[in-house]
């Protein structure tokens, strides 16, 4: 039931979605097989890249972070939160990086939204989420810093083995 609504909410997501970084979604079929067609992305994902170089110049970084921070504010004027923002979710194509995977994003946020859902991935949880806290949009710049830290380091700021360290270093 959860894959369902994540795949339907990544669906409504890319339908609305026409941006440079947010990868392009081509075909929808609406019959009992549904499926969605993304653009090829021949670059794999920044997470198997960032793994492989351990850490990115600051100008790479720059230039990752800038797309990303376009995609984010496009996102946002749709009134759609992100959520999940990590480097395996930023794939790149022949010319560029765009972001994949709505799944977790919610759509018809406005300025006054708030949720308390307990959901992304672990070392990129906002301290409101943790904390159990309401929060709006502002988890997509938090995690955009951490996608910049872990662009500069190799590693997520806060980062342990251990998830309760996480937790408490967050």
């Amino acid at each position: 039931q959860n894959l369902t609504r994540y795949a339907k909410t990544e669906r409504d997501v890319l339908a609305l979605s026409n941006h440079n970084f947010i990868v392009n979604m081509y075909l929808l079929s609406r019959t009992v097989e549904s499926f969605l067609l993304l653009e090829y992305c021949p670059g794999g994902d920044l997470g198997k890249v960032l793994k492989k170089e351990r850490k990115f110049s600051e100008e790479i970084a720059r230039i990752y972070i800038i797309e990303v921070m376009l995609a984010l504010e496009f996102l946002h004027a749709k009134n759609v939160m992100y959520r999940d923002l990590k480097p395996d979710n930023i794939m790149g194509t022949s010319s560029v990086n765009q972001a994949v995977d709505f799944g977790l994003s919610k759509l018809n946020v406005d300025e006054s939204y708030s949720s308390s859902s307990f959901l992304g991935t672990h070392a990129y949880l906002a301290p409101e989420i943790l904390g159990n806290r309401n929060y709006g949009k502002s988890v997509d710049w938090y995690n955009l810093g951490v996608l910049m830290y872990e662009f500069l380091v190799g590693v997520p700021p806060y980062y342990s083995d251990n998830l309760e360290k996480l937790y408490e270093n967050i």
